[in-house]
């Protein structure tokens, strides 16, 4: 999909990369507002703009969430810093506190022209989308939403993947499913030849990454 105008991002590890891709996707005149509650991650995200030049790129320093509050993260193992999460795992290796907020209050001048909105919370994307819902109607025509959906962690927290769609659904949002196996070897060939997304009418079970989009078809064709 091709950014315009403005692009919103909320990430966890690759966020440096995918926030200085979107600054020169979107171009001088568009906008990147990337959202990292790990201070790591959002030092390595303002020096890697920076050092890109990325001017277009504001790295905020919070959590998404339904309410304002604070939130614990917790990191099972330091091998896989892209499993922080605000679900605690069994197995604790590390934790942190983080202020949380609705996207609309954290990214209020970026979401009204925003093209693209990335929510890969490692199962807190019910709550990132229920403080979506007020600010849904106001959202550009063309703008979608790329999603992870975890139903084994929303289950834990006795949500479903239903309170992730519904939401959106209502709002005249389409369900498509990106390919993605999350084996990081077949990345490089996704990338050369990106799948289009292809319209998803089946449960979801299992870790996906899914686009809502106002567009009604079965495809959502690459670079749009």
């Amino acid at each position: 999909m091709k950014a315009s105008r403005s692009c919103f991002a909320c990430q966890r590890i690759d966020s440096p990369y995918y926030s200085v891709l979107a600054a020169h996707l979107v171009g001088p005149a568009g906008r990147v507002a990337a959202v990292e509650p790990p201070p790591n991650f959002h030092q390595m995200l303002t020096a890697n703009a920076r050092a890109n030049g990325c001017d277009n790129v504001r790295a905020v320093n919070a959590a998404a969430s339904d309410v304002p509050g604070r939130l614990v993260f917790y990191l099972e193992r330091s091998t896989n810093l892209g499993g922080t999460t605000a679900v605690r795992p069994h197995t604790v290796e590390s934790s942190f506190e983080a202020d949380a907020a609705p996207l609309p209050q954290l990214t209020e001048e970026e979401l009204a022209a925003a093209r693209l909105i990335k929510i890969d919370l490692e199962g807190a994307e019910a709550a990132a989308v229920s403080g979506l819902v007020p600010i849904l109607p106001r959202l550009r025509g063309d703008a979608e939403l790329v999603i992870e959906v975890t139903p084994r962690l929303l289950a834990k927290q006795g949500r479903t993947v239903d309170d992730v769609l519904r939401p959106l659904r209502e709002h005249g949002f389409h369900t498509y499913r990106l390919a993605n196996d999350y084996n990081a070897s077949s990345y490089p060939a996704a990338l050369r030849r990106p799948a289009p997304a292809a319209r998803w009418r089946e449960p979801v079970t299992a870790m996906t990454d899914l686009v809502l989009s106002r567009t009604d078809g079965e495809i959502l064709p690459p670079g749009r």
